[in-house]
């Protein structure tokens, strides 16, 4: 069953609300934000999840574009995400500016940092410039510092990342998972947000790479195409394993929206390590 978006975005209880995110816009078309990082957004090695690094990269560079888009909106087209693997964040940094603006596209890059400035990762991300609709959110530009957060009374996980999004692994040798396209996780237009997109399929395939290499491995690259919205859902994966050895592995992913006759919507080429 397709589960309707509410009208407000993000609704009360979302995920961007339970990361918690604190983001400042300054005038100079740079945006700085910050997430706490908790045990519920660790991976097994002690590093931040990809997911939440890929979404919060997907919020910043997402909210600098549609600033700069103005009056147009903007769609995903593709996030580039390079991890360092680096433990005891308790905070994360992430610092956003623009590189192009042209009249199809805006091209951002991110970094991420932890509470002490050491670098956790870097991203770029492109975004396709769409006319806008009645129902997305209206972002002015800064003349001065802006500052918000996403936080509302009660916000904040309670279970881990995975678990709290509602993403199963139905088959970790497969890399085969599945996330429902609730509100919890969708974006402003009513489609899986691309940062949860992004965390299905590095989740996917670390399952099948782990497998694969015969030793838990855990994404340090992340490339995604966003080819269409997934609107119905459940979203689910298929993976193809490229390479794997006992420290390292490479696996294509393809995301699918199974209530819209399986139609492709992601397309993601990730690595994964061994853990240091």
């Amino acid at each position: 069953m397709h589960q309707a978006p509410t009208q407000t975005y993000p609704p009360a209880k979302h995920v961007l609300r339970d990361l918690q995110l604190a983001v400042e816009h300054h005038p100079n078309r740079t945006v700085q934000a910050w997430i706490p990082v908790g045990a519920e957004l660790l991976s097994p090695s002690g590093a931040p999840h990809p997911g939440a690094l890929a979404t919060l990269v997907d919020a910043v560079g997402g909210g600098l574009a549609a600033a700069v888009a103005q009056p147009d909106w903007i769609a995903t087209a593709d996030l580039t995400l390079h991890l360092l693997g680096r433990t005891e964040a308790t905070e994360t940094h992430a610092r956003g500016h623009v590189l192009r603006k042209g009249r199809t596209t805006v091209v951002v890059e991110v970094s991420l940092a932890d509470q002490g400035d050491r670098a956790l990762g870097f991203a770029t991300m492109s975004f396709a410039l769409l006319p806008r609709r009645d129902g997305n959110p209206v972002i002015e530009s800064a003349d001065s510092v802006q500052r918000m957060t996403t936080a509302v009374e009660g916000s904040g996980f309670e279970h881990p990342l995975e678990e709290e999004t509602g993403l199963v692994v139905s088959d970790p040798s497969a890399g085969a998972v599945e996330l429902a396209a609730v509100d919890y996780v969708r974006n402003s237009l009513g489609a899986v947000q691309g940062g949860m997109m992004a965390m299905a399929a590095s989740t996917a395939a670390q399952h099948a790479l782990s497998h694969a290499c015969g030793a838990a491995v855990e994404t340090v690259d992340l490339q995604v195409t966003y080819l269409a919205l997934a609107k119905i859902g459940p979203v689910r994966s298929r993976v193809r394993v490229l390479d794997a050895s006992p420290s390292y592995g490479c696996a294509h992913v393809e995301l699918v929206d199974a209530g819209a006759d399986e139609r492709v919507t992601t397309l993601a080429r990730v690595v994964a390590g061994r853990p240091a």
